[in-house]
């Protein structure tokens, strides 16, 4: 829905931000077929990924999708941060030939950056599961730690601080939404700003992001305890504390990938005209599945046409 919404012609005519939020729809949309792989593999052990080449396909692609969402929200927020707090310099990032370009830069940084995991993940001929080639173990953990710390770590607080300059700057200004026409100058007087949907997006990918950076910079400080019995574990404070670390884990892990999945919300809170178009892609839909009575043979006629041409 997100993805056909952001890249209706008068979305994208009103601002380079829909573009942005249609890939980031279409990453977050992939992503979330990925992770379905993932759970029927570990909680369930189906064995989803142990089939050599799609092991390795798959660890590219879900990291690949993780860096799009972290740039692409990245790539609006120092947007967002240079037509409010030096507009007289938004000018020349805001011609219609630059988003194509940014986005394309993001698509193939986030593919070479996950590139790599395609030679240390493989099935392996001794467990026949998807997993660590041992040959790579030490290269990966260095990797990892590398690559981790800067796309979820160093880049969602930058973001953060563009993000309170810019409220700042709001908060100075008086004014929450900045004219269309200071971001594009080419756009119509109807097309609305996009400014608290982007912050908002913006907040809840860094919120939900660095909670799961932190336990993994912590993992490293929590060891397993010795091998005993499951009564005894109950009494060992050494394996109490890595239960409880990797609870805690688990349920920030699941709130930290919730932002793939709901951003939908924040659209439809914060953006009057993806309300607008989500409540006619509603009503056209459920006029073809009979839902809706039709007062006359010319309704869906008319009803198409007002999708194509809503009101601000």
């Amino acid at each position: 829905i997100s993805i056909r919404i952001w890249t209706l012609r008068r979305m994208r005519k009103c601002n380079s931000s829909a573009a942005y939020l249609a890939t980031l729809a279409a990453s977050d949309g992939l992503f979330l077929i990925l992770i379905i792989v993932n759970e029927l593999q570990y909680p369930w052990l189906v064995g989803a990924l142990d089939l050599q080449g799609w092991c390795q396909i798959w660890n590219v692609l879900q990291i690949t999708c993780q860096y799009i969402s972290i740039l692409l929200v990245f790539a609006f927020t120092v947007e967002r941060f240079i037509s409010v707090c030096r507009p007289f310099s938004c000018e020349k990032f805001s011609k219609t030939s630059r988003w194509s370009k940014i986005i394309g830069a993001i698509l193939c940084t986030s593919f070479i950056l996950a590139l790599p995991q395609a030679f240390f993940w493989n099935v392996s001929h001794e467990i026949r599961e998807c997993a660590l080639r041992i040959l790579f173990n030490d290269v990966y953990v260095i990797w990892n730690w590398t690559s981790d710390l800067v796309m979820f770590g160093a880049v969602p607080i930058f973001a953060f601080v563009l993000n309170i300059c810019v409220l700042k700057q709001i908060r100075t200004v008086g004014r929450l939404f900045i004219t269309s026409e200071t971001l594009h100058r080419h756009a119509g007087p109807r097309c609305s700003s996009t400014t608290a949907t982007l912050m908002w997006i913006s907040f809840y990918l860094i919120f939900s992001k660095l909670p799961v950076t932190i336990m993994f910079i912590m993992q490293s400080s929590v060891q397993f305890g010795s091998t005993m019995s499951m009564d005894e574990m109950r009494q060992d404070h050494t394996w109490q504390n890595y239960l409880s670390y990797y609870t805690a884990r688990k349920i920030i892990e699941e709130l930290g990938i919730s932002h793939h999945a709901c951003n939908i919300f924040i659209y439809t809170a914060t953006s009057k005209q993806f309300r607008t178009h989500l409540k006619l892609f509603l009503v056209q839909l459920f006029s073809r599945k009979g839902a809706v009575p039709r007062s006359s043979p010319s309704h869906s006629v008319r009803q198409r046409r007002f999708w194509l041409q809503p009101k601000a």
